[in-house]
């Protein structure tokens, strides 16, 4: 590589780092589009390097933010034009670690290398408002929803502790509908007076949860998103997700992806019902109940078949216990959920029913962090999500950091940036 790096070139490098497949194929893009001859150890640091640049800026700004009163750091931006409706939407992602290699393999935490990294989405949206339920029919697409049945097939048993998806559940749906089309064709698929997708922003991180909810909240109030009139938070049911809603996000009307909803009564009826078409009459019976709003009388239906499988599970004697039958999973499921699933109403006032915004999402982080020959230090994931965070925001953030970061370097810092 040349003695000096030029500003563009840099930001050329750190683009292609964190938005084409890997290093290496960046590097070649550099090569081939730029004229620019980069080795893939130079695309990795120079990369690595403006990424926690901009995590530190994120922190920065976010520490301003909290450094206010709580009046005005609660107060909505004034100086944009807020969304008809803003949505706050969120999920984890896999990638693997390699910052535990050569440590003993006794620790539990450290016996697989992957982890999750957690996506947020800060969406201004616009939408009709109804007297009515506009939609109050189950729509019949949704009993053949192919989405439906991998979510299903995708669970794993939950403890009443945990009351939602398992990491490991979640690991599995997102490594096996990696490559399926069937979420594309559920987005294909226009919900009646769905809210249309005005801009999203996005965050992503491999923080803890308590620190991804900071930093989501300063997000949300950023983009504006907190200043709608019409705010909801739609995410599936992993605790992390409604921690981070009642810490951050309490004002916003929470909402219980549609989807992950139905899988739990598709399970159900699978379980419970003698041949493929007394499972369709079931789940089918189930996912209108739900559609309309009546998710106590699902539960009331549901709760004495819980109560047989288990006495019929009791007199066979001793077994193996693998966890709760899935029946009793949906019962519990829908029981702690259910003040997120007035969908009657969410439509009324032109909420999203789904998180499939969220879903595509993630699917684009793992374009670029996940593969079986991809590992991660906690550092460079870190500035990697970042940086692709940033590419995917519609506001374009780069634009803004861009500046601040050529304003910080001193010959010392243009120096390293160029030996690297």
């Amino acid at each position: 590589m040349r003695e000096h790096v030029s500003p563009k070139v840099i930001e050329q490098m750190s683009w292609a780092g964190a938005n084409i497949g890997s290093y290496r194929e960046g590097a070649e893009a550099m090569r081939r589009l730029a004229g620019v001859e980069v080795t893939v150890k130079q695309m990795q640091r120079i990369t690595t390097r403006v990424g926690q640049s901009a995590c530190q800026a994120r922190e920065e700004d976010i520490a301003q933010q909290e450094a206010k009163p709580l009046v005005s750091r609660l107060r909505p931006r004034c100086d944009i034009d807020a969304p008809e409706v803003g949505v706050v939407m969120m999920d984890g992602g896999r990638l693997q670690r390699r910052d535990h290699f050569g440590q003993p393999r006794d620790d539990a935490e450290r016996v697989t290398h992957w982890r999750e990294d957690k996506v947020g989405l800060c969406l201004s949206m616009s939408s009709p408002q109804h007297d009515d339920d506009p939609h109050p029919e189950f729509p019949t697409w949704l009993c053949e929803a192919e989405v439906v049945a991998q979510i299903a097939r995708l669970g794993r048993p939950e403890t009443l502790e945990n009351q939602g998806e398992t990491d490991d559940a979640r690991a599995a749906e997102s490594a096996r509908c990696e490559g399926d089309d069937s979420r594309q064709r559920l987005r294909d698929v226009p919900w009646p007076d769905a809210p249309t997708l005005v801009s999203r922003e996005v965050i992503a991180s491999c923080q803890c949860g308590e620190t991804f909810g900071r930093h989501l909240a300063w997000k949300a109030w950023h983009s504006g998103v907190t200043a709608a009139p019409r705010q909801a938070f739609v995410a599936d049911g992993a605790r992390v997700n409604w921690t981070i809603q009642r810490q951050h996000f309490r004002h916003m009307t929470g909402v219980l992806d549609l989807m992950h909803a139905l899988s739990y009564a598709y399970r159900a009826a699978e379980e419970v019902a003698a041949n493929h078409r007394q499972q369709r009459i079931l789940y089918a019976g189930w996912a209108e109940a739900i559609w309309q709003g009546r998710v106590d009388d699902v539960i009331e239906q549901l709760q004495p078949l819980a109560d047989q499988l288990e006495s019929l599970t009791e007199q066979d004697g001793p077994h193996e216990v693998t966890g709760p039958s899935a029946v009793r999973r949906a019962v519990t499921y829908y029981d702690h959920h259910r003040e997120r699933m007035h969908y009657p109403q969410y439509r009324r006032t032109g909420l999203p029913l789904t998180s499939s915004l969220m879903e595509s999402a993630i699917k684009q982080f793992n374009l670029r962090v996940k593969g079986s020959e991809k590992f991660w230090r906690a550092d460079a994931a870190e500035a990697i999500l970042q940086l692709r965070a940033d590419s995917l925001s519609d506001s374009d953030p780069l634009d803004h950091f861009w500046p601040r970061w050529h304003a910080q370097q001193d010959g010392s810092n243009r120096y390293q940036t160029t030996a690297a």
